[in-house]
């Protein structure tokens, strides 16, 4: 192959991976596509035409989200991810913190574009407080959704949503990529220990529900 064979291909190729680059657009996304308890997500960022994999690097969030969270750039944790197997045509889950006291569910539609999801603290006596990362892989697209010192009470479950709504093609709004994985990041983290009621406190409670119900029936005999 000669040298000016070798740059017209080269340069063919730039063309069209421009080209492509070009075509992909925000749709209709937005930070209220994902939400948590009935709240939207705090921050999003989108990043398009690129080969990141959200569930091996937080290349796609992390530097935009340390302004909104305080969490330093490096400072995410992978807490799980979801993949979806073409082959199999079902979700595979991967804890990768199975200490950190939280579990997440989720599910998605026949479109690949709209879901559920949940996020569970499973101790029975820690409320906890973190910054919360999900960042979505889409088409050759990456959306990210940072919830801002979100509390999570000892053995709450809290329930949100997710929809994709960016396009690999600006010129047709069908062209919405179907889900291809998400990986879930925790970032600065706090905790505050329940109290637990003493024994006495307990005595105390029965002894004065006891002296309600006397003074209730002295009334009724009355």
């Amino acid at each position: 192959m000669n040298t000016f064979f070798k740059i017209a291909l080269l340069s063919t190729t730039l063309v069209a991976a421009v080209a492509q680059a070009a075509n992909y657009g925000p749709g209709t996304s937005s930070a209220k596509d994902v939400k948590l308890a009935g709240d939207n997500s705090d921050k999003y960022v989108l990043i398009q035409g690129s080969k990141i994999n959200p569930i091996q690097t937080t290349a796609g969030f992390d530097s935009a989200f340390v302004g909104a969270s305080g969490t330093a750039a490096k400072g995410w944790s992978l807490a799980e991810t979801v993949e979806y197997n073409e082959k199999t045509n079902k979700l595979v889950f991967s804890d990768k913190a199975p200490t950190d006291g939280l579990t997440f569910s989720f599910t998605e539609a026949a479109s690949h574009t709209t879901g559920t999801w949940t996020v569970t603290n499973t101790s029975a006596t820690k409320n906890t407080t973190l910054d919360l990362a999900l960042s979505f892989h889409a088409g050759n697209n990456v959306g990210s959704f940072l919830f801002n010192d979100q509390a999570i009470l000892a053995g709450q479950t809290l329930t949100g949503s997710w929809a994709i709504n960016w396009l690999n093609n600006v010129k047709s709004p069908s062209s919405i990529p179907g889900f291809s994985n998400v990986g879930f990041y925790t970032g600065q983290r706090s905790y505050v220990t329940t109290p637990v009621p003493e024994p006495e406190t307990y005595g105390m409670l029965l002894g004065g529900l006891g002296l309600i119900g006397f003074i209730a029936r002295r009334r009724r005999a009355k």
